[in-house]
Parts: structure tokens; C-alpha cells; sequence
């Protein structure tokens, strides 16, 4: 990999610090930040760029992206280009779980019947060979050759005239006793459903189970055995939800939906939810204040920085460009509110997002009230139709990454509203009577090209162009993102 500068990134190591982040080629002292500003008082520097990669890789990975990023921007702009390296490597560890996970006895059997079920339920039909049939007239085999495509039930339909009567009605007391009464029958009825799914699991796999759902557990450091009883209750309410989705239409594609619940009733503490919640909070730390936090390396990289900052603009104004991929977008929200509350000589000339991964809530609260101090807003991001073929982890989790932190990554909500998702931008129900949304859309309308949407016609203007078709390129060459951030940042 091409060496990159430290002149050009700075890395934000365990809790926004600069503690070493695990390589020590990348890691970044509070002095490197100083030769950054002393560099640019030599050259008479007064524009900074500040570009935030997504949040979700390892290091190697976060520090090529910079590399790239700087390669392709900075010879053609005027400003001193930083980037941000704050890699987690979430999605790999998230990636690898999924596909532990998804590899099981266990849950390909809970796959299975809550699929059966919940597509009898909300009388849904899938294309077979046999042609159009609902699934709840599959066999197994059948429902696990459907499983075995790239993207399964991807292309099924409801079927309306044989959907539950109390699905229909929104009788839910009704409704799940009759998803109790099916899931039993499916349940009982299986011998392979025994205590030996439980034994066959590695240590790893059995951890990362919500033990408390599936088994009885007679004594401290025993397994236990699977509880038929437990199973049952967690497969109801699995279903129930599922179907509440649908009817609310708060789901995320049938499938999708289903391995959505049963992670969150069964497994969703150890998936990654909890580091996804650990990145957020580093995002917003590292511009914590350090106080009298003697040791340097204790210190919060972005407080540190807006220090220096804070001195070098003390006689002179200063111009920003700020630019975020994916959870890059986390760490910008943070950054404007603290940056703002400081006063300083700076003038933020273009905020841009790729992709962005911030809780609309978050972009609400600290973005939308300034959005009078943040330059020239745009967002770059992939229509609803992308979305939904932006295959994750292909198999498993079949919608795109925004999709997975809103359906699965988010503590104890479903379907949280991210900012780079098209469908909560949309006057579409039920998103268009929640008036942070409303709120939110409308802003953005009112700026001149704030939203441009992936794939754009070939002859979008200049500036306004994008093709990405996968959350994660966004910032490549094909994708010509990078061409409009270029012609936006024109001297």
C-alpha cells in the first residue's frame, strides 16, 4: 500500500484517543497533529479538508481509503486534505457471526419454521418450478432450495385472499394464539428438533445464544437442554413481529424481516450490536473535551485537534470542507455541534455526505438546526431500488448495510430511520406522519440539489453525478462521486 503522509491523516485510536489502535505504522501522536498546522502556516494554507471514511473497517483498510481519497483530491484542490482513520472492523466481525450463525442446525430449523409460518400467516407466494404457490404449501426441501439462492423470497408477492383472517382484522390476541397453535404443531412434529442441536454447537456458537430463550439450565457451567417450551414462545413472538412489520409496513422485505427477528429474540447481543453502539460513542468522544488529561496519548484526538485549530485561527478565518462516508456521517454530526459551540474563526464552506449511516434523529438534532452554518449541503446516496439489491452478506443478509444497521445494529429499535435511506425521505406511509421526517425532507428540499440519488442519468450536471451501486464504493473512480466532490470543491 502507497505510504500516506502524516501530514494527512490523523488516527483515532481506543476511545477517541491516541492510543495505539493495534498497528503502530498508523498510529498518530499529538505532535504529528502540530506538524500538520506548522505545515500549513509555512505554506499559507487557510483551507482544510476534513474527510471521514466509513466506520466500519479495519485499519489497513480505513488508511487505503484515506490514501485513495487524498491521492484523487488533493493535487486538484487547494486545501490541506486530513482524513480521520477510526477503523472498528465491525463488519467483518458482524460478517463473520451472521455466517457462524446462519451455518447451525439450530437456526436453519428456526429459519425454516418461521418462514413456513409467518408466509402462511401473511399469505405469501414465491415463484417455484412448479410455479406461483404459497409458502406455506412448501415442503422443507422446498423452502431450503428457495434458501439456497442468492436472494431468497426476494421475489415473492402476498397474497391477500389467503392471508389470516385475524391478520386481516388486527385481532393480535387471536392472532397469536393461532401463531402458537402453528408453531407447535411445526415444532413438536419435528425430531430433529432435540436436545442434541444444542450439544452439536461449538462453544462459540452456543455463545452466542441468548441462553435464557432456548434452554433449561439446571446448574451453573451447564448447557443445559433445549426447552421446547421456551423455543415455542420465542418462535411466536419472532412470527408476531414479523407479521406487525408487514402490516405496519415497517418491514424489510419478507426474509430480510425474518432473519432481522430472530437475530434480535435470539442471538442480537453478541452480533454486533454492541460494538456498533462502541463506534458511535468513539465518534462522538474523540471530540470530548481533555481537560486536564495529562498523559498525551489519554488525550481525544479531535479535541486536540480543534485546539490547534483553535490557535491557528486566532488571526486569520480559516475555511472547512467536510466530507463523510457511511458512519463518517456519525462523526461529522458530532463534530459541527462541537465545532459550532467553540466560536471559532472558521467558516464551513461544503458539508457532503456518501451513504450516510447517521440516525436521522442525530442529523435532526445537530445538523438540521445549523443548517445555516454548514456551507453547501449535499448528500450523495442510492435510490430505494439499490437499497434493496445491495446484497450485504449475500445468503444471509440480503438488503445493503444502511438496511442492516437499521434493522438489526440498532439497539432495541426495528427499522430506525438512517439519514441515506431513500424510503424515510419519502412521503410514503407510515414515515409520512412522523414530523422529525417531514421536518427533515422538507429542508433538504429547500436546498438546490441537496439529495442527488444513485443512479444518476448520464446527463446529470457536473457536481451531481453518482452511479454507486453498492454502499461501499461510493468513494471509487466507476462511481463518479469523487468527479462531483471535484467539481464542488472548485477554488
Amino acid at each position: 500500500m502507497e505510504e500516506l503522509s502524516k501530514l494527512n491523516y490523523i488516527n483515532v485510536g481506543p476511545k477517541g484517543t491516541f492510543q495505539s489502535s493495534g498497528n503502530s505504522e498508523f498510529d498518530t501522536v499529538p505532535k504529528d497533529v502540530d506538524n500538520i498546522f506548522e505545515e500549513m502556516e509555512k505554506k499559507g494554507t487557510r483551507k482544510i479538508l476534513l474527510y471521514f471514511h466509513g466506520g466500519l473497517v479495519r485499519g489497513a483498510a480505513g488508511m487505503a481509503t484515506a490514501t485513495y481519497v487524498t491521492k484523487t483530491l488533493a493535487p486538484l484542490t487547494d486545501t490541506q486534505l486530513i482524513s480521520f482513520v477510526w477503523e472498528t472492523g465491525l463488519f467483518e466481525t458482524v460478517k463473520q457471526n451472521l455466517d457462524t450463525i446462519y451455518k447451525t442446525d439450530f437456526f436453519r430449523k428456526i429459519l425454516e419454521k418461521v418462514i413456513k409460518v409467518a408466509g402462511d400467516k401473511l399469505g405469501i407466494d414465491v415463484k417455484t418450478i412448479t410455479g406461483i404457490r404459497g409458502v406455506s404449501t412448501l415442503s422443507y426441501p422446498e423452502i431450503n432450495a428457495e434458501l439456497s439462492s442468492e436472494a431468497p423470497f426476494d421475489d415473492c408477492k402476498v397474497n391477500i385472499a389467503t392471508r389470516s383472517a385475524n391478520v386481516i382484522s388486527s385481532n393480535d390476541r387471536f392472532l397469536m394464539d393461532e401463531i402458537e397453535v402453528s408453531v407447535e404443531e411445526e415444532i413438536q412434529d419435528d425430531a430433529a428438533l432435540n436436545r442434541s442441536l444444542i450439544e452439536m454447537m461449538s462453544d462459540q456458537e452456543f455463545g452466542m445464544l441468548d441462553r435464557s430463550k432456548v434452554v433449561n439450565v439446571p446448574q451453573p457451567g451447564s448447557r443445559g437442554i433445549l426447552s421446547l417450551a421456551k423455543l415455542i414462545k420465542s418462535a411466536v413472538k419472532v412470527i408476531y413481529n414479523v407479521i406487525k412489520r408487514h402490516v405496519n409496513k415497517r418491514d424489510h422485505g419478507f426474509y430480510p424481516t425474518i432473519i432481522e427477528e430472530i437475530l434480535r429474540e435470539l442471538y442480537v447481543a453478541d452480533i454486533g450490536v454492541f460494538l456498533w453502539g462502541a463506534m458511535k460513542t468513539k465518534a462522538e468522544v474523540m471530540w470530548q473535551s481533555n481537560g486536564k488529561v495529562e498523559d498525551p496519548l489519554d488525550q481525544h484526538a479531535g479535541d486536540y485537534f480543534l485546539s490547534k485549530l483553535q490557535e491557528f485561527t486566532k488571526d486569520k478565518e480559516v475555511s472547512i470542507d467536510l466530507i463523510g462516508h457511511s458512519a463518517g456521517a456519525i462523526v461529522i454530526c458530532h463534530l459541527v455541534k462541537e465545532l459550532l459551540s467553540r466560536k471559532l474563526n472558521v467558516k464551513i464552506r461544503n458539508t457532503i455526505f456518501m451513504a450516510p449511516a447517521c440516525r436521522s434523529d442525530l442529523f435532526f438534532n445537530n445538523m438540521i438546526p445549523n443548517m445555516n452554518k454548514i456551507g453547501a449541503f449535499r448528500m450523495f446516496t442510492m435510490e430505494e431500488e439499490l437499497e434493496i439489491k445491495d446484497r450485504c452478506i449475500p445468503l444471509i443478509y440480503t438488503r445493503s448495510l444502511l438496511y442492516m444497521i437499521s434493522g438489526i445494529l440498532e439497539k432495541d429499535e426495528y427499522d430506525a430511520a438512517i439519514l441515506g435511506m431513500q424510503r424515510y425521505l419519502l412521503p410514503n406511509h407510515p414515515y409520512d406522519v412522523d414530523a422529525m421526517l417531514n421536518k427533515i425532507a422538507e429542508d433538504l428540499k429547500g436546498i438546490p440539489n441537496s439529495t442527488i440519488y444513485s443512479l444518476t442519468k448520464d446527463d446529470a450536471p457536473p457536481g451531481q453525478r453518482c452511479v454507486a451501486d453498492h454502499h461501499g464504493n461510493f468513494y471509487t473512480k466507476n462511481a463518479l462521486t469523487m468527479d462531483s466532490i471535484l467539481e464542488i470543491l472548485k477554488p
